[in-house]
């Protein structure tokens, strides 16, 4: 949770968007953002409304200046133990969601 929450501080009160590849997800102002058990929480400003949401906890958090990347990759999941990375992908979905094996971008404007 430090290294989240480390990575986040420099993002507040600044403009940004949350953005999965080359589709966004989410942009305005970002406010708060809260760390819970299963979830990060971001408050942001957008042009119309405040608006609140959830993404799920990720598996890996990489950061740059202007970025923070939020691994939700089976390949971060897995650690590097190509066993458990077959054993991952071998299983079927249950459910579509937009985080399960994919990075999302939260950059600075």
């Amino acid at each position: 949770m430090d290294k989240i929450d480390t990575a986040l501080k420099p993002f507040l009160q600044k403009d940004v968007i949350f953005a999965f590849k080359h589709k966004n997800y989410k942009k305005g102002k970002l406010l708060l953002y809260k760390l819970s058990s299963n979830y990060l929480s971001f408050t942001v400003i957008t042009e119309k409304k405040k608006e609140t949401f959830e993404i799920p906890y990720t598996f890996s958090v990489k950061t740059t200046e202007t970025t923070v990347l939020f691994d939700y990759t089976l390949e971060s999941l897995s650690e590097k133990d190509f066993e458990l990375l077959i054993a991952l992908k071998s299983v079927n979905k249950v459910k579509n969601s937009k985080f399960y094996d994919t990075i999302l971008h939260l950059k600075s404007l």
